[in-house]
């Protein structure tokens, strides 16, 4: 998994290149962190090159978008393909956040 950040106009361009599978889901936990000692206003993250997320993943990201908000802060994921999107809204992620495909 190959995690890129840029910072423009107050968010957090995030884009993630391969799956997010158990075996990388602490490298994100780690990543996360980093991205929340940063200052922003949302953190974006680009999806087009992740072809799964596993549930552990998918918790990484649950426990980022928590801390997002109580620091008054925004998450959007975009770039979202068919079978992650279908997941994300299965498991209501759609309603917690904006998600574009």
């Amino acid at each position: 998994m190959e995690f890129n950040v840029a910072q423009q106009n107050g968010a957090l361009n995030i884009s993630i290149v391969g799956a997010v599978d158990n075996e990388n889901a602490d490298q994100l936990k780690q990543e996360f962190q980093e991205l929340l000692a940063r200052d922003f206003n949302e953190a974006v993250f680009d999806l087009t090159y992740v072809p799964f997320i596993t549930s552990s993943g998918i918790g990484k990201f649950l426990i980022f978008y928590k801390n997002v908000v109580a620091k008054g802060k925004k998450m959007r994921i975009k770039g979202i393909n068919d079978n992650l999107m279908e997941l994300f809204k299965s498991i209501k992620l759609d309603q917690l956040f904006p998600i574009e495909k």
